[in-house]
């Protein structure tokens, strides 16, 4: 039974989308996180324009801050090395990606407070088919 629970989460936190995983993990990375090792949650397709070409897809993710990282996400070149390695500090994020297929174009936007991402979401998806009930964003 434990093997079943583990095969359905790991299908829940899969994204499914390589192109929009690997934009996900470089907005991480350019933000001052280690985008390559973060761990994905709840991927899901939260709104869309007929035909499917605008969707916006909801996601939540753990990312390890990168201490080496100034805002812009690059490492600092006065970083110390001889320093001692800090404790990990790990960020629960709340994201949302807006991917237009006709311009191939897929904007990133991560936040630390769920209310954040729901305002977010309330202006990318006006106008929008929205999924409602507990995986969406929406009001029922």
């Amino acid at each position: 039974m434990n093997w079943l629970q583990h095969l359905r989460k790991k299908w829940d936190d899969w994204c499914g989308d390589r192109d929009m995983e690997m934009s996900i993990r470089g907005h991480l990375t350019s933000n001052g996180y280690f985008g390559h090792t973060a761990k994905f949650e709840a991927v899901r397709l939260v709104a869309v324009q007929r035909p499917g070409w605008l969707q916006v897809y909801r996601f939540e993710v753990t990312a390890r801050v990168n201490p080496d990282a100034s805002a812009d996400g690059v490492a600092s070149p006065d970083a110390d090395t001889d320093a001692p390695t800090p404790d990990p500090l790990y960020h629960r994020l709340f994201g949302l990606v807006r991917e237009d297929l006709r311009q191939n174009l897929s904007n990133v936007r991560v936040f630390e407070a769920e209310s954040e991402r729901k305002e977010l979401f309330d202006r990318w998806s006006e106008g929008l088919i929205c999924l409602r009930g507990a995986k969406g964003l929406a009001n029922s």
